[in-house]
């Protein structure tokens, strides 16, 4: 089983966004954003383990890995789609496969990504998937009221649990 590294900021202003890959190391940049507060990230390495999170929460975004632990990325991408409830989800892949990459987009658009993303995958992807900033976005919500707060931790606790996941892995 592998580690779950849930990363909240306490707002629900901000996107939630599974990523399902079990190389968590090609999400630092990801990672940087929700130690900033700008995202919820949630990982995890096998399609079954993002399919019960999906489960339970509302997910604003995707990002799939074409190899997971347990099933092809193609296979969870179809699953997604048919529950996701308009969430859109990306595909990963490699571009360092040179031509491969090519083949790789197209088996992406056949399951049915949104759109197929290649490392290194920074906010700015995220909000163009999306289709808002992190700011349209809490401007957004700002007049909602009876906003659900979640607690947070600091920024040292966060980075703990991802250590902690690095050690149990390495």
């Amino acid at each position: 089983m592998s580690p779950a590294l849930p990363f909240h900021t306490g707002t629900s202003d901000v996107p939630s966004v599974v990523v399902v890959d079990p190389r968590f190391d090609a999400y630092k940049s990801l990672a940087a954003s929700a130690r900033q507060g700008r995202i919820d990230l949630h990982l995890r390495s096998s399609g079954s383990e993002a399919l019960r999170l999906g489960g339970r929460m509302q997910v604003d975004a995707w990002l799939v890995a074409a190899d997971l632990d347990d099933m092809s990325g193609h296979d969870l991408v179809e699953l997604l789609q048919a529950q996701a409830g308009g969430s859109p989800v990306a595909m990963v892949i490699d571009h360092t496969a040179g031509r491969r990459s090519v083949l790789a987009e197209q088996a992406s658009a056949e399951a049915g990504a949104d759109v197929t993303l290649a490392h290194p995958i920074s906010l700015l992807d995220l909000e163009r998937l999306l289709g808002l900033t992190t700011v349209e976005r809490a401007r957004e919500f700002e007049g909602q009221v009876g906003r659900r707060q979640y607690v947070t931790l600091p920024v040292g606790v966060g980075a703990a649990v991802i250590a902690v996941a690095v050690l149990m892995m390495g």
